[in-house]
């Protein structure tokens, strides 16, 4: 019984692992600040920051993580289509004609 407990956490942990948008850079032994790759901008250790197209990124000893913090649509209802802000970090997803049909739809990289 407990191993079949263990074995379900793993697996619970490991989907939710690779449904996340996120990456990891190792930063050289040494380092004082992160650069985004995005825009070669530096940061300190220990800050957080929102970089374009909606990444939240994370610098610490070591490493700079970045994780998407909108998700991306999958999985549209035919004839719909998604309209992402990438200032407000949100989207919304509709069908442009006929307004009233409820579109379906998945997101991953949350």
């Amino acid at each position: 019984m407990e191993t079949s407990l263990a074995l379900v956490l793993v697996f619970c942990a490991f989907v939710s692992l690779s449904d996340s948008a996120c990456s990891l850079t190792l930063l050289k032994p040494g380092a004082k600040h992160c650069v985004d790759g995005y825009d070669n901008s530096k940061h300190p250790m220990g800050s957080t920051w929102t970089k374009g197209r909606c990444i939240r990124c994370i610098c610490s000893l070591g490493q700079m993580e970045c994780c998407d913090t909108m998700g991306r649509v999958t999985d549209l209802t035919k004839g719909c289509i998604v309209k992402y802000d990438y200032k407000k970090c949100t989207f919304d997803v509709f069908n442009p004609r006929k307004p009233t049909i409820k579109c379906s739809y998945g997101v991953v990289g949350k």
